[in-house]
């Protein structure tokens, strides 16, 4: 009759976080002795599946099983693989069976053969390729209590599509210039990387829409050359470590752009802020102020040429709706304090992949520390016909206090503007435009 192999898994370095409680499973089989097997096992109780902390530096990747989880046991004298299933706090399996002989016993999650083609980029998903592999510590034939502490063998790309309109088609390759494809258990505990001489995408977004986070299942400790379409932006030559989890954005998020100022050529660093966000010039506002209407002027026309134009109010997401908050979804906000005035406004990106991007908006109205910026959306008018558009208004209350909020004010008065670059995908290589 079948023996009921129940075990649950160690939690080890980078894969697991461990509880302070040891369990003692025992559980019921069908063996003549009617006796399954016994684990002391330190289990792994997070709150969720699979988290990404924004605050751990060390970037580490945090699993934990989930019920109906499935592991694949073997061992160095059958050539199959059992199935465990997880039920509360346990894996079993109604077909393993204990051998004759000692043994050296191998675990594999999520399977011995895992496809990473085409992935849907969720955190959902990636637990579900998340590569484990262990082994017994000592031979046995499984009639003692099997021990297996299982770890990583799999790294995390978390893959920030910076736009709605750039291309996110992700492909890896090997040292020898093929496609990586998947992972495939080997006779020593870990994965060997699945490699295609066709072109086969880890993970793909369509170009309109879609700027956001994913998280995308890539092996660990090998050559890996990252690319997106026809372009390759990051290389990895001693591999990327098992168990964490890395930042990468499918296109640059700060470069340069020639500007047409009073007749003369010069080059202007831009940044972009949060996701999807419009590409900002970083220092320089336009030279002196401007009304609505010259601020709204687009193409050749524009007051610094064809490649920059006045921000859209709903792309100036500054602001959260009670105007005193200082963070915001995209950014944080502080007040630069010289001689005790605030002079200018500091804006820190908080989003994964923009944490290190940094953009000022002077104050406007050095009397009240103030600042009031032209968006190119049209406001209508007011109730005396006057013609109307909308602006960021920024005042300060004390150093550590000030509100930001939008207001309709008459198109004729005159005030600063911040361009954003008109050039909507800026891919890697591209960043420098002219």
């Amino acid at each position: 009759m079948k023996k009921i192999l129940s075990f649950v898994l160690a939690a080890v370095a980078l894969a697991f976080t461990a509880c302070s409680n040891d369990e003692t499973i025992e559980t019921s089989g069908n063996g003549q002795n009617n006796k399954g097997m016994v684990l002391v096992a330190t289990v792994s109780q997070q709150s969720s599946r699979a988290a990404i902390d924004v605050n751990d530096k060390s970037g580490t990747w945090k699993f934990t099983f989930d019920d109906n989880d499935n592991v694949v046991v073997g061992n160095n004298t059958i050539n199959d693989y059992y199935t465990f299933t997880k039920s509360g706090d346990t894996f079993s399996s109604t077909d393993a069976k204990v051998t004759s002989s000692a043994a050296d016993w191998y675990a594999y999650y999520p399977d011995t053969n895992i496809d990473l083609t085409n992935q849907e980029g969720t955190i959902e998903s990636a637990a579900k390729l998340y590569a484990l592999a262990g082994k017994t510590a000592e031979a046995t034939t499984g009639s003692t209590p099997l021990k297996i502490s299982m770890d990583a063998k799999a790294a995390v790309l978390r893959i920030v599509k910076v736009d709605n309109y750039g291309p996110c088609d992700i492909y890896l390759k090997t040292k020898d210039g093929k496609f990586v494809s998947g992972l495939k258990a080997n006779n020593n505990a870990g994965y060997d990387v699945v490699e295609s001489d066709n072109k086969v995408p880890v993970f793909h977004k369509d170009s309109n829409g879609n700027a956001g986070i994913y998280y995308v299942i890539v092996p660990a400790g090998v050559y890996l050359e990252v690319w997106n379409e026809d372009r390759k932006f990051k290389t990895t030559s001693k591999g990327l470590n098992p168990g964490k989890y890395y930042t990468l954005t499918s296109g640059p998020t700060y470069g340069t752009a020639t500007a047409t100022i009073n007749g003369e050529t010069q080059t202007i660093d831009w940044v972009q802020m949060w996701i999807g966000g419009p590409r900002f010039a970083k220092k320089e506002n336009v030279e002196g102020t401007m009304n609505w209407t010259e601020a709204a002027k687009t193409c050749s026309a524009y007051v610094w040429g064809a490649n920059w134009r006045t921000p859209q109010k709903d792309e100036m997401d500054f602001v959260d709706q009670d105007g005193f908050t200082t963070k915001t979804e995209n950014v944080e906000v502080d007040n630069v304090i010289e001689n005790n005035v605030v002079t200018k406004f500091k804006y820190i990106g908080v989003q994964p992949g923009y944490t290190n991007n940094i953009m000022y908006l002077p104050s406007t109205d050095s009397n009240s520390s103030a600042g009031v910026y032209w968006s190119s959306t049209d406001a209508g008018h007011d109730k005396d016909r006057h013609e109307l558009g909308w602006c960021l208004n920024m005042i300060v209350h004390d150093k550590d206090t000030h509100t930001h909020y939008f207001m309709s004010l008459k198109k004729d008065a005159p005030y600063a503007v911040r361009p954003v670059l008109t050039k909507e995908t800026v891919l890697w290589g591209e960043q420098d435009i002219k």
